[in-house]
């Protein structure tokens, strides 16, 4: 656990780690200053956070509304796309299982490496196999190479994250269009996990959906609300999509906070504007450290390369990074920091520089 990552069922990875590396290392996991976690730096807006508060205060004792009504207002206005395409979930990752048992067909699934560990468990639930394919290499920054996508026989679904973790990189929205008109006419589906699509909103692809196309979104990352658990899935066919989920999928503290967040448009602008100021200096300053390559990113977070050991000395030394071992088409010496606060990078900086 003290290299930066935990594994749970499913052959899953993440970097929510701190109680698991606080046990292995004897040492509270108050103390750890944690940049494995890619959360929005500037924290929830003050406005989510108090109507979580008033739902938690009055709404606890009936259920949720069933049709998410207001949730699916605000989250389909937010997004710019028709409220009916909403289907509000416990998190991304459950948009991400429910578009792989939406799919028609069976078959397998291709999953573009190194990419998110959830894609490879959500098409494996859903009854589908798994090809994992490599198309992303250091070299070249970690653009999709054009043949990632020239043999999609028995292909029943694609998976795509945009902008792409770990690696980070993004697409522009018409090249990520392009890749789904030729998922769509090699009769397969796109699954586009558009997770951090939020600080770099002009990628974004949402109000394209239709049969072949499903866009997951999660509202964790950049609302920094991961422990309430809220995301969407958009797409062509709701009510058969809804069908699938189990009543209820959606707290009301976690709704309450959604319709809030959603229609905060200057805490959004506040929040790619700040993200990226804060992930360039983050990228100088790591940068100017001996032995560390640093992969450019449109999220908040970066992708670096350096020595093997880093992850567990910086772990050691009370500061948590993701180590990125687990990822196929990575492997030891890759690492994942958040982007942070000025203070907060401070001390990633001289941490780095004293474990290497």
């Amino acid at each position: 656990m003290v290299e930066g990552w935990a594994r749970h069922p499913g052959a899953r990875h993440h970097g929510a780690h701190g109680e698991a590396v606080s046990r292995a290392l004897k040492a509270p996991s108050a103390g750890f200053l944690d940049f494995s976690q890619n959360i929005n730096p500037l924290g929830a807006p003050p406005a989510a956070l108090g109507a979580a508060q008033r739902a938690l205060a009055e709404d606890i004792g009936r259920y949720p509304d069933l049709s998410y009504a207001c949730l699916r207002g605000a989250l389909g206005a937010y997004l710019g796309v028709d409220p009916e395409n909403v289907v509000p979930t416990n998190g991304g990752v459950e948009a991400l299982f429910l578009a792989a048992r939406a799919v028609d067909g069976g078959g397998t699934a291709l999953v573009l490496e190194p990419t998110f560990s959830e894609y490879a468990a959500a098409a494996g639930a859903a009854g589908m196999g798994v090809i994992r394919r490599v198309c992303r290499r250091p070299e070249t920054g970690f653009r999709i190479v054009p043949e990632a996508l020239m043999d999609l026989d028995g292909v029943a679904a694609v998976f795509l994250c945009n902008p792409n973790n770990p690696t980070g990189e993004a697409l522009g929205r018409e090249q990520v269009l392009g890749i789904a008109a030729r998922v769509r006419e090699a009769g397969a589906a796109l699954i586009l996990d558009e997770a951090f699509v939020d600080f770099v909103p002009e990628a974004s692809v949402a109000s394209e959906v239709n049969g072949s196309l499903f866009v997951a979104r999660s509202f964790t990352k950049f609302f920094a609300i991961p422990g309430l658990r809220l995301g969407c899935l958009v797409c062509s066919d709701a009510p058969r999509v809804q069908a699938l989920q189990p009543s209820w999928p959606v707290n009301a503290v976690a709704a309450a906070a959604g319709v809030a967040a959603a229609g905060d448009a200057d805490f959004a602008q506040r929040s790619v504007g700040e993200v990226a100021r804060l992930r360039e200096g983050l990228s100088a300053a790591l940068a100017s450290l001996p032995g560390l390559d640093i992969f450019p990113g449109a999220a908040n977070f970066l992708l670096v390369r350096g020595p093997a050991s880093v992850p567990e000395r910086l772990a050691r030394r009370g500061i948590l990074v993701r180590g990125c071992e687990p990822f196929v088409g990575l492997g030891p010496g890759f690492f994942r920091v958040a982007v942070r606060g000025g203070g907060e990078k401070e001390a990633l900086v001289d941490g780095i520089r004293r474990a290497l």
